[in-house]
């Protein structure tokens, strides 16, 4: 009952703004061919380990090349070893194409996984517990069927996002209800999140509980410090870190965030806030440390969420050199430091990467397009920073949580820089993928709309149709220059 009243007092619009997040991640789930989002084939393969072999997947670090006979002759079948780097090679859609796969299927092999997951190994389980659940209820066998039913539940999740995206807004600027609708929208509509959530990959999920963790912050500033909203806090944060430890990056954050949030309550309820971050402090760390108690896992120094993999031979870390690497991720390279990247991050990772880069890395837009990117987005950055100015009497007293969010993204670039640099040195490869700064999205919201919040309401409602008709004509250029890769 008290559920059925939380969701009866949400505007319209938000559930408006989450049903547009999932048509659209729907249709891109459609578009996108089978395991061509990154490291599909891997989740896949811990669903069903999870379902046909009863356990979690073992993480070892010499891995034979198979998973289980059934997703193996798909996999091969459909060439999704051939497709990634290789844009002279269509997805297979011709009647040879679709008549083998039909014979694949038809010899019903087994199922049985040989115990890997790859490179889903190491996560936690709670998004593939979820996904075992589509995958089990398939009334085929198919292995393209069930993964395309277990799309359609990320799908789900990437409408959840949005939907506490929105409330983060309404949250964050209450007298705005407009500005909440064109934030929200501006995450519904970002390409790379829809073509992440698209597919089977535990990423969707983290992104609802980073938007989660940004509401319940922003619900604790607005209304205070209790225990029920330090239980919603410890949860979503407990529950996030057993879907991907990458969440560990916003702890610094909520802790500091519970610290003036007891602060300002006062000596006569400060006992009471004690009592509700010891609730916090319970719900976000038991469940992770039962988990890797169970399962025998643990995080070491190679990386957030790591299982022990040894480093190289010869691999020399430096404290100094890990920070450097940090810096040069996001920021400018300063003459004393050294030079891991040939290119500038922020332009050529980064902003590039999140205006569009689908596929393995490889499906990308002419140059010209990031120019127009960039052209729209530094007047948004910018008006964004001058309704901040504007409103700087307001914003004095709430320094606090303005502190809370700008640690949260600094804890997300540190996390991302420690396990690039980590990865670096132990040869690991490339590790740096646009994806990893989705658990941001909130703090993207929050840009546009304080932009569309500028101009006042009769204009910035103007403003903010130009933009959400802009985001739209983006992700469905997006969509395009996927189909055009994959079909043309």
């Amino acid at each position: 009952a008290a559920l059925r009243r939380v969701l009866a007092r949400l505007p319209r619009a938000a559930y408006v703004c989450a049903l547009i997040a999932l048509l659209n991640t729907l249709a891109w789930s459609v578009i996108v061919p089978p395991f061509e989002v990154p490291d599909e084939n891997a989740h896949y393969a811990y669903v069903q380990l999870l379902v046909e072999n009863g356990r979690l997947p073992q993480a070892t670090a010499v891995f034979n090349g198979l998973l289980s006979p059934r997703e193996d002759a798909i996999l091969e079948v459909i060439h999704a070893f051939r497709l990634p780097g290789q844009p002279e090679n269509p997805a297979p859609i011709t009647s040879v194409d679709q008549s083998m796969i039909h014979q694949v299927e038809s010899e019903h092999l087994s199922a049985r996984g040989t115990g890997s997951a790859i490179s889903a190994s190491a996560n936690p389980p709670l998004y593939y517990a979820l996904e075992a659940v589509p995958y089990a209820l398939s009334p085929s066998g198919s292995v393209l069927d069930r993964l395309a039913q277990m799309r359609v539940l990320s799908a789900v999740f990437a409408g959840l996002t949005v939907l506490f995206a929105f409330l983060f807004l309404r949250e964050l600027m209450p007298g705005t209800p407009w500005a909440w609708t064109v934030g929200a929208l501006a995450v519904a509509l970002q390409p790379l999140f829809a073509f992440i959530s698209s597919g089977l990959n535990n990423d969707s999920l983290l992104y609802t509980f980073a938007a989660a963790l940004f509401y319940t912050l922003a619900r604790m500033f607005r209304r205070g410090l209790t225990q029920r909203r330090a239980l919603a806090i410890g949860g979503v944060l407990g529950a996030g870190l057993l879907v991907k430890f990458n969440l560990l990056a916003f702890a610094p954050a909520v802790a500091l965030a519970l610290a003036i949030g007891a602060w300002r309550a006062g000596r006569l309820r400060r006992l009471i806030s004690a009592r509700a971050i010891g609730w916090v402090a319970l719900l976000a760390t038991v469940p992770s440390i039962l988990y890797l108690e169970l399962s025998g896992r643990v995080v070491t120094p190679g990386g957030i969420g790591a299982t022990g993999a040894a480093t190289v031979a010869g691999a020399h870390f430096s404290i100094r050199q890990e920070a450097y690497h940090t810096w040069e991720l996001f920021l400018p390279n300063l003459p004393f430091m050294g030079r891991d990247f040939p290119t500038v991050q922020l332009w050529n990772e980064w902003f590039q990467g999140l205006v569009g880069r689908f596929g393995w890395l490889d499906t990308v837009f002419p140059y010209w397009v990031y120019l127009l990117a960039a052209a729209i987005a530094i007047p948004l950055g910018l008006a964004a920073l001058a309704d901040l100015a504007r409103e700087r009497s307001k914003l004095r007293r709430h320094l606090g949580e303005l502190l809370v969010y700008v640690v949260m993204v600094a804890g997300l670039c540190i996390e991302i820089g420690v396990e690039s640099y980590r990865t670096l040195i132990t040869g690991g490869g490339v590790f740096e993928q646009p994806r990893y700064v989705l658990p941001g999205l909130c703090i993207y919201a929050a840009i546009v709309a304080l932009a569309v919040r500028l101009p006042g309401r009769r204009w910035g409602i103007a403003l903010g149709s130009v933009l959400v008709m802009l985001f739209l004509a983006h992700d469905l250029f997006s969509e395009l220059q996927v189909i055009a890769r994959y079909y043309a």
